[in-house]
């Protein structure tokens, strides 16, 4: 097995990986044994560092190590991607448990490639939930991968619409802000860069301002960094200044510097088509938007709510309301977007 050392902020990242990929495939040419052949990446985590593999079969695996507390469980319900877990010995030092995302089809492997970057930079902000991150990432991707469908009702079409305006409003400070938009890939947050972070919800409902957080770390902020939670009242219409989901997909794409970054979070999200179908059609206007500053104080529940603070063993799907009305943690949208665009 090999070991070299990379400076992932030197090269873009997916061409990075190809690259490497590329250097296991011809190593693999004059090995004898059958191994799997690994590299290593520089990103740490608690564990030790993200490796790529590459099997006796030719296909690309990504190695995330994990610490013996931390549970993942097996997914093979793709064809296209596994998540499985592996024991790999390297040198004289000791056995490492590592999660492995393998591709299974080659025709794939471009794909995999985007899933892997994305996934690898999602780690580097947030070593410590490795985990979760490649769990929430699998299911991003498992449409893409798997050939499933999705439904998209009218409430969640119009809590992308939200998510998307304020996606517009970034690139319009930085187009590089596109590297921030994580929601679509599993991040907790919809943007996130290294201190910074914005979560964003949108109803339909025409009165109260209440939200549902999903799970325990959505309204955790970046380690020593701030978290904004962007509140959006939407409504369906057919009069003037209403857009289409398509509409502000086109007008994002206008702005964004980085077309790879975009066409792998808009495959993420998994949206029809069709020119005829509903998401076409529909039509919304942001009646009402409300910014707030997630601090110490707001109501929320995060792991360092529990003891050691870490959820509780056997706690799963934890899902939760709060009332806006009830908080006075006021943002000013300019200042959100602005620090999150200079954290570049």
């Amino acid at each position: 097995m090999t070991e070299h050392g990379w400076s992932l902020a030197s090269l873009r990242l997916r061409d990075l990986l190809e690259g490497l990929w590329d250097r296991l495939d011809q190593q693999a040419a004059t090995a004898t044994d059958g191994a799997m052949i690994t590299v290593g990446l520089e990103v740490a985590t608690p564990h030790g560092a993200l490796r790529l593999g590459r099997d006796a079969d030719g296909l690309r695996h990504l190695l995330v190590p994990l610490g013996p507390r931390d549970r993942v469980d097996d997914d093979v319900r793709s064809a296209g991607v596994r998540l499985t877990t592996r024991t790999l010995s390297r040198d004289d030092e000791l056995p490492v448990r590592y999660a492995d995302i393998a591709c299974r089809r080659r025709d794939l492997a471009g794909t995999f490639t985007g899933l892997a970057a994305d996934l690898t930079g999602l780690i580097a902000t947030e070593p410590r939930r490795a985990p979760s991150l490649i769990v929430r990432t699998l299911q991003a991707w498992r449409l893409l991968l798997g050939g499933t469908s999705n439904r998209w009702t009218l409430p969640r079409l119009a809590g992308l619409f939200a998510e998307l305006l304020v996606l517009e409003d970034l690139l319009d400070v930085d187009p590089r802000t596109i590297r921030t938009w994580l929601g679509p890939l599993g991040c907790p947050q919809d943007f996130r860069s290294i201190h910074h972070a914005i979560e964003v919800k949108g109803t339909v409902a025409a009165e109260g301002r209440v939200v549902h957080i999903h799970g325990a770390d959505q309204l955790e902020a970046p380690a020593q960094g701030t978290l904004a939670l962007a509140w959006l009242r939407v409504t369906e219409s057919t009069g003037p200044g209403a857009r289409s989901v398509p509409e502000v997909l086109a007008a994002c794409r206008g702005k964004v510097d980085d077309l790879i970054a975009w066409e792998t979070r808009l495959a993420a999200l998994g949206l029809p088509q069709d020119d005829d179908a509903p998401i076409a059609r529909t039509r919304f206007l942001a009646t009402e938007q409300r910014w707030f500053e997630v601090s110490r104080d707001f109501p929320r529940i995060t792991p360092q709510s529990f003891v050691d603070a870490s959820i509780p063993t056997g706690v799963h799907g934890l899902e939760y309301r709060i009332d806006l009305d009830s908080v006075s943690h006021v943002a000013e949208r300019e200042t959100v977007l602005e620090r999150l665009g200079a954290d570049l």
